[in-house]
């Protein structure tokens, strides 16, 4: 299906959420690639990902099986009680419609128990992202935590500084 017929036939409601698989690498790949917003690791990482960290992570797809979007996120070693949510990736075609919020409430309702906190890094100018993350704070009723975390110094390349945006705790509700 084209990314225009989907942009017809597809919207918010009718996406389903899952853990990613292998098979999930190649088109979440290519999906940062047509975006252009978001740094595009190599294939490798995106199949790797997939196959051995797939519960901190979710994949939105349309009912025909079309990759709408996806979240890429770890359990930071030393802090066990977090996922921290990497990249989320929104098809071109999906955009402007929830489902980068309905992907994070998806990626929290399936954690354990264990995790308490939703963590990610957000560059200054992104507005976006920041907005999404404190309106997810402020609709559980919990604190955002925002703090520098990688100074552009870190990067071997011109990168933004990364602020780190803690939300929670979460509850067994998550």
């Amino acid at each position: 299906m084209s990314p225009e017929a989907a942009l017809i036939s597809a919207d918010v409601a009718t996406v389903n959420f899952r853990r990613p698989r292998a098979e999930d690498g190649a088109a979440m790949w290519q999906l940062v690639g047509e975006m252009g917003t978001l740094e595009l690791n190599s294939a490798y990482f995106y199949v790797l990902f997939a196959k051995d960290f797939a519960e901190s992570g979710i994949v939105a797809e349309t009912p025909d099986g079309q990759l709408a979007g996806f979240i890429v996120g770890h359990y930071p070693q030393d802090r066990p009680d977090a996922v921290f949510v990497w990249q989320i990736g929104v098809a071109p075609w999906m955009r402007r419609q929830g489902l980068g919020r309905r992907m994070l409430d998806a990626l929290l309702a399936g954690q354990p128990a264990r995790v308490q906190w939703l963590e990610a890094t957000v560059s200054p100018d992104n507005e976006p992202s920041m907005g999404l993350f404190r309106s997810i704070a402020k609709e559980r009723g919990v604190d955002c935590q925002e703090q520098d975390y990688l100074t552009a110094g870190l990067f071997p390349n011109a990168h933004e500084p990364e602020r780190l945006f803690r939300i929670g705790p979460l509850g067994p509700a998550a």
